[in-house]
């Protein structure tokens, strides 16, 4: 008898799911049709059609970052509500219709991958039940999911920071959360918001490990694909805790944000060339994920600008000026003229809720009724630079010294797999790029990956160290270093066969997911159980006072 009734609550519980979870996945599948129309649209004014970005990456997250740009402007105005996504998802909905055709043809071309779909399937569905989690956060319940609120109820607010100085953080990124914040997910868009990105990243990274383990040779290879293959033990580790991907946290779209600015680069070093035709779409994608990526958080700046300055000198160095003038300026003036349109805005932006250009950077602060005193910042910022090294320490005393340094390795050595892992897994990558470098000096053959791929993660990484060293600010660095030392070894090992190189990726890739496994499996909680709010769980308001000022 008590088997009997084990079973039918295990039974009930399931069915308990069902509706919860369609809701996500069907929910997921509303908003990537909206973003990929919207990337339609801006891939036809790139110069590209539906074929170049549809099913592959670009449509999706070109898509996503002009709704972002939208969204600054429009919340000037208008608080983000039913009313813009309605607007998005007409225009998203008559470029989709007017792409019908090919858009059946594409699909019609993955779904006959019968194994993809499986996996992804079923990859899918883990997602989708890792997000029925109650969001436990404390900086989405600090500030995040009231900053979603006031954006979803009212127009920018100036001077807001005043009254609550976590609110003047201009992240554009809290916009795309309140256009979510709709229908049945009022009030819980945390069960959505950071998993959809997760999942749309996770079904790419997934096909292009399909393609680098079917290629038949390194020559077919596209690079980017291989480094994605390696990114994907990081976004299953967003999983390993059960409240891992419910929350409006920022650094989980920073670290998506940094992939696929090395994915966009990569292909940006392999394709371009000065003779190529219609290779400027190659640094129009990247400018546009770099100039989105200033916008989501300023952690990302340092990076981005980096990967801008690398870039261009590639671009150069290649021959780009050499090429006639018209087409100099037909590849500079786009990328000015995004420029202006989404930093202009998201400056603005900063300005009417602070008084500042970049708060909490006291750059660009103008003299306004309701600027947020320059001392207040200040002590943000001692305060920041503390607490990244010794937790609730003295800045008199951490700033003044190095002898947090010690207490800080230690806890960067606990970290196994957001910094310890990755950083033995560099060590190896550069470690076999070091032999292959020795044993193919005087080689002809095509060359591979540079070794200046490296400057701008070094960079970033040596400026992460000296102003604010918590590794959840650059998670996506260290494994950006792991995975592209990995790429760049098997790429050079030339002269071991291409389906032993093949295996070796495998084997790297299948010990990592098999320390997230055991990660997950350590949690004891395989499957979430559906929450008491129509499988969901709501956050607690805190009771308050109204108070009118005269």
């Amino acid at each position: 008898m008590p088997a009997y009734f084990v079973r039918n609550a295990g039974r009930a519980q399931m069915l308990d799911l069902i509706l919860p979870m369609g809701s996500v996945l069907l929910t997921w599948l509303l908003f990537y049709l909206l973003f990929s129309g919207l990337g339609l649209f801006a891939l036809r004014q790139l110069g590209r059609t539906v074929d170049s970005g549809w099913l592959a990456l670009d449509s999706f997250w070109l898509g996503w970052a002009l709704a972002l740009g939208i969204l600054q402007v429009w919340h000037i105005a208008f608080p983000v509500n039913e009313t813009i996504l309605l607007l998005l998802g007409m225009a998203a909905a008559l470029m989709l219709i007017s792409q019908r055709r090919k858009l059946g043809a594409d699909l019609r071309g993955v779904t006959g991958n019968w194994l993809y779909m499986l996996l992804f399937f079923a990859l899918a569905l883990w997602m989708a039940n890792r997000s029925l989690a109650q969001p436990i956060a404390f900086d989405t319940g600090y500030r995040d999911i009231q900053i979603v609120m006031w954006l979803d109820a009212y127009p920018i607010v100036p001077g807001l920071g005043n009254l609550f100085s976590s609110y003047a953080f201009n992240h554009s990124v809290y916009l795309y959360d309140a256009l979510l914040d709709v229908s049945i997910w009022s009030g819980r868009a945390w069960h959505i918001a950071r998993s959809l990105l997760l999942t749309v990243y996770l079904a790419f990274a997934l096909a292009a490990a399909f393609q680098t383990f079917r290629s038949r040779s390194a020559a077919d290879l596209r690079w980017s694909r291989l480094f994605a293959t390696f990114t994907i033990p990081f976004i299953l580790f967003q999983t390993a805790s059960w409240t891992g991907i419910t929350h409006f946290l920022t650094d989980t779209v920073v670290d998506l944000i940094g992939f696929l600015t090395l994915i966009y680069l990569l292909d940006f070093l392999q394709f371009w060339r000065a003779d190529g035709r219609s290779r400027d779409y190659l640094a129009f994608r990247l400018a546009i994920i770099i100039l989105t990526g200033f916008t989501v958080k300023q952690s990302y700046v340092a990076f981005g600008g980096a990967v801008a300055v690398f870039a261009l000198a590639a671009w150069i160095g290649r021959g780009g000026l050499r090429l006639d003038r018209r087409r100099r300026l037909m590849t500079a003036l786009p990328i000015c003229l995004l420029g202006l349109a989404l930093l202009l805005p998201w400056m603005a932006r900063g300005v009417i809720t602070s008084g500042y250009v970049a708060f909490p950077q006291s750059l660009g602060r103008f003299e306004l009724d309701w600027s947020i005193p320059a001392e207040e910042i200040e002590t943000r910022q001692m305060k920041l630079a503390t607490n990244t090294r010794i937790r609730d320490g003295d800045p008199a005393v951490v700033l003044a010294s190095w002898d947090w340094l010690g207490p800080w390795l230690g806890e960067f050595t606990r970290g196994i797999f957001p910094t310890m892992l990755p950083t033995v897994l560099t060590a190896l990558g550069l470690g076999l790029c070091l032999v292959a470098s020795r044993r193919n000096r005087g080689d002809k053959a095509a060359p591979t990956l540079p070794w200046s791929v490296f400057a701008p993660l070094t960079l970033m990484l040596l400026f992460w160290f000296f102003t604010a060293p918590e590794d959840k600010y650059v998670r996506y660095l260290f494994w950006s270093f792991a995975a592209l030392s990995l790429t760049k070894a098997a790429l050079d090992w030339r002269w071991v066969a291409w389906r032993r190189r093949q295996l070796a990726v495998g084997a790297a890739l299948l010990l990592c997911l098999a320390y997230v496994a055991f990660l997950i499996l350590r949690q004891e909680k395989l499957l979430l159980p559906a929450g008491p709010h129509e499988g969901f769980h709501e956050h607690f308001l805190p009771t308050y006072k109204e108070f009118h000022a005269d």
